[in-house]
């Protein structure tokens, strides 16, 4: 039975279509009522009459209704369709929330970052959730389950400040949080409460287990690594060898998800495997399991990578409890259906499609590999199955690697046939050695062996990773060439199964698209003109794309090269030329000048004149405006934060534009 044909994963990808729908064009959930209503009247007038049931219309009946329940569960997940939402209740200007901290996340450079859960405002019940931002160091960061008193200012939270960088306010959208909050001297205080989380009680575990782990004598890079593949805590991971581990492609090893779940229920069926000689020994290990993936995944913190990976593979236990031959793939649509159902925003993180896209490609296409060849010897056997299961996965996740990261480590398969074999030892022993320190009876040989053991797997992935000629870097691909490359591998999947000229045909169409759709892009963007002032904190940086040619002008190049090389990369154009800022430059008819920190005015005249202040020059700008009357003033990234509000106040005093790339984000010159 092909993979597609399972009445699961149909069911499974309307529901997804759904969700997709919903997300893409928002409804409030009211709105949805009427078709749902219909499509589920269709689907019962349908089930009644038997020769309905057993045509078209009872599938279709059936689809229309997934796919609304899909719009109606996204709709109701999205907190500003919630009528307790804070943004019904909130006044302008400042107000004051009660909140909750629900989480810890990432810091960045210069701010702790907190995932708030509003209690209140203004003194009233209220519900959402916010982003806060405190600047570090802070004298007492908080934690989880921590209860504060903020009067603040909300704003949304920003945009990307130039092309094709990270969209950050998309990526809180998936988490529910349209707004962010700074945490300043006074703004804020804490109040008392008992009330505590599950996710506190696991952030505490977590934290508990890193600092018995900082007590032994392991060395900080094997610790980094130990800390992220035991308990998904990244903060102490060097950024050298996360860079080894990710160009050798062996960068999922170190966030804990779906692979280290599976090989620990491995594990754990392997060491309650006695029980199944006993009465009801079955039912008893099939438990046991799953209840000991949840209590692993409360050790690691409870992220919602350990949440997801956790519930994907107790409907795994489930079906293994089951022992039929077709359960993997229909609990595998059944477990992304339940998971949905609770939280469908799940299906926008990466993670969650990461996972599914491993697994669900393991599911369908390793079983292909492995009857492909079966060699006579079993050490063979024992390593084509597991280049086969690897292969499988990297094909699954092949599309979004390319969409998300831009990369393709050649050497994959060699990283996962050094590395997963030993993955499930260092976990089994990393457990036993945070349980034995928690016990303060961690031998010093065994912590010292151990550190041994992730040193020696660091420096194979550090000599997999240093074969540059077989990382393939800076990969376009967009959200249409994800697609089309998804059903070019559907199809190729399918033809290698059982060849039919229709799948071939369809094969063949698939490849074309994607070839047809890669020249248009091609096409198109090297036909483009446009220039671009870029924002970036301390700098200046003017980029000039004419045709497949680009141009960088700045005075100081290494800082801008990520958006450059973004840039570059996104339309197919060729190595940049870098070139020192000039003091001023005309595009079409106007002209623009450029001040610097020297606060040298040049002398131009003729065409109409606009200006841009760099390097927060020491100028009157107000006597600038009387004579030289530019159309519109520009302040970039390099300018001090005052300076900019002062010039604002002076550009409105005498009439004139002022745009803030800080505020507003590069500024296309081309186009004014």
């Amino acid at each position: 039975m092909n993979f597609p044909d399972f009445i699961s994963v149909r069911l499974c990808i309307s529901f997804v279509a759904g969700i997709t729908l919903g997300w893409i064009f928002p409804q409030e959930p009211s709105a949805i009522m009427l078709p749902l209503v219909l499509s589920l009247a269709a689907l019962i007038l349908t089930f009644f009459f038997e020769n309905y049931r057993r045509g078209i219309l009872f599938g279709i009946a059936v689809l229309c209704t997934s796919t609304c329940l899909g719009i109606l569960s996204i709709s109701l997940a999205q907190p500003r369709f919630s009528s307790g939402h804070y943004s019904h209740s909130m006044l302008e200007g400042e107000n004051l929330w009660d909140v909750r901290v629900k989480d810890v996340l990432k810091s960045s450079a210069f701010y702790n970052r907190y995932l708030l859960e509003v209690k209140g405002l203004n003194g009233q019940p209220a519900g959402g959730l916010l982003l806060a931002k405190e600047k570090r160091p802070a004298p007492t960061p908080l934690e989880v389950d921590d209860y504060l008193w903020i009067r603040g200012e909300i704003k949304p939270v920003p945009s990307p400040s130039n092309p094709y960088e990270f969209a950050f306010d998309q990526y809180m959208e998936v988490m529910g949080v349209y707004d962010q909050v700074t945490l300043e001297n006074g703004s804020c205080k804490k109040r008392e409460s008992s009330a505590r989380s599950i996710r506190g009680f696991a952030r505490k575990s977590r934290e508990s287990a890193v600092r018995v782990l900082e007590a032994t004598s392991m060395g900080q890079k094997e610790r980094g690594v130990l800390q992220a593949i035991l308990l998904g805590e990244r903060d102490d991971l060097d950024p050298k060898v996360y860079g080894h581990y990710r160009d050798a492609g062996a960068a999922h090893i170190l966030a804990v998800s779906g692979l280290h779940i599976g090989i620990l229920l491995l594990m754990i069926r392997v060491l309650l495997s006695p029980l199944h000689a006993l009465r009801h020994g079955k039912t008893a290990a099939a438990v046991l399991s799953i209840v000991l993936i949840w209590a692993y995944a409360l050790f690691t913190g409870l992220s919602p990578s350990v949440v997801r990976a956790a519930a994907m593979f107790s409907f795994l236990s489930y079906g293994l409890y089951l022992n039929r031959p077709t359960n993997t793939i229909n609990l595998l649509s059944l477990s992304m259906l339940a998971i949905l159902l609770v939280q469908p925003r799940y299906l926008f993180q990466v993670g969650f499609q990461l996972s599914y896209g491993a697994v669900l490609a393991i599911a369908w296409i390793y079983p292909l590999l492995v009857i492909s060849w079966c060699p006579r010897s079993l050490f063979l056997k024992k390593c084509w199955k597991l280049v086969a299961v690897s292969l499988a996965a990297q094909i699954g996740v092949l599309p979004l690697c390319l969409y998300y990261f831009h990369q393709f480590p050649g050497l994959f398969l060699l990283s996962a046939f050094l590395l997963i074999p030993f993955l499930g030892l260092i976990i089994g022993v990393g457990i036993a050695v945070v349980i034995l320190g928690s016990l303060q009876t961690l031998p010093d040989m065994l912590a010292r062996v151990y550190a041994q053991m992730i040193h020696g797997m660091n420096e194979i992935v550090r000599v997999i990773a240093e074969q540059e000629a077989f990382v393939l870097r800076e990969i376009p691909l967009d959200k249409i060439s994800l697609l089309l490359l998804y059903l070019l591998l559907a199809f190729l999947v399918l033809s290698f199964q059982k060849p039919r000229n229709r799948t071939l045909l369809f094969l063949g169409i698939s490849v074309l698209c994607l070839q047809g759709w890669t020249y248009y892009q091609v096409q198109s963007n090297s036909r483009r003109q446009e220039v671009l002032l870029l924002h970036r904190v301390a700098q200046t940086g003017i980029l000039f794309q004419n045709g497949r040619q680009l141009h960088l002008y700045s005075g100081d190049l290494k800082p801008l090269e990520p958006i450059v090389r973004n840039f570059q990369m996104y339309r197919y154009l060729e190595r940049p030329v870098f070139g020192d800022m000039p003091v001023s430059f005309t595009i079409g008819r106007e002209r623009w000048i450029v001040v610097d920190s020297t606060g040298i005015v040049p002398r131009v005249s003729g065409l109409p004149l606009n200006l841009i202040l760099t390097g927060s020059p020491k100028v009157h700008l107000g006597r600038i405006l009387k004579e030289i009357k530019p159309r519109i003033v520009v302040a970039d990234g390099s300018n001090y934060l005052q300076f900019v509000e002062r010039w604002r106040k002076t550009c409105k005093a005498y009439g004139i534009p002022f745009y803030d790339t800080g505020a507003s984000g590069a500024l296309p010159l081309h186009s004014l």
